[in-house]
């Protein structure tokens, strides 16, 4: 089976994007999701919002200007050993949005930056909505009577600064005596 990969990438300032992130996820989630995409399906909600709020401290806490967020989708295999059965997930969808965030100098270009997100937003969603329409091939057939038989998985990662970020933290500060 193919394992296809689909990057994005925004250039957008700090405070918009969160909404842009969400609102391109929700598109991604709302097609390939096969369970109940509706408003009030609180678990699609929150694990979008628990990855984005994950993607924000990032950038926040290493001072890093890009970073990423994936989201795949998985299908079930059994997977059979000698003596005991299990099952493996294999990949069969993933989304990579790429982040470059930029900070806003001046007032003026706030909504100039305002402006970009807004249009980056409609590029994006539309792009998604074109990209599932044109490739469908790959998509396993549904094998299991599961509301959603194909699980998906939210991740971020900084791209810059990722190991000095990580020894950052893994050292602690001590005040200087």
């Amino acid at each position: 089976m193919d394992h296809r990969v689909v990057t994005q990438t925004l250039d957008l300032e700090r405070r918009f994007i969160e909404p842009v992130v969400k609102a391109v996820l929700h598109t991604i989630l709302f097609h390939r999701y096969f369970g109940n995409t509706s408003v009030d399906n609180t678990d699609v909600q929150r694990q979008v919002d628990e990855r984005v709020d994950e993607l924000m401290q990032s950038l926040a806490l290493t001072g890093d200007s890009k970073s990423q967020i994936s989201l795949y989708f998985t299908e079930t295999k059994p997977r059979r050993a000698w003596f005991s059965k299990s099952e493996e997930e294999i990949c069969w969808e993933e989304w990579i949005i790429h982040i470059n965030c930029t900070v806003s100098k001046s007032p003026t270009e706030v909504g100039q930056l305002q402006a970009s997100a807004e249009d980056q937003a409609k590029r994006a969603i539309f792009w998604v909505i074109q990209e599932m329409d044109k490739h469908k091939d790959h998509i396993p057939l549904i094998a299991s009577k599961q509301s959603n038989p194909f699980p998906y998985h939210i991740s971020v990662a900084p791209t810059s600064g990722l190991w000095s970020s990580m020894i950052k933290r893994a050292i602690p500060a001590r005040a200087p005596k």
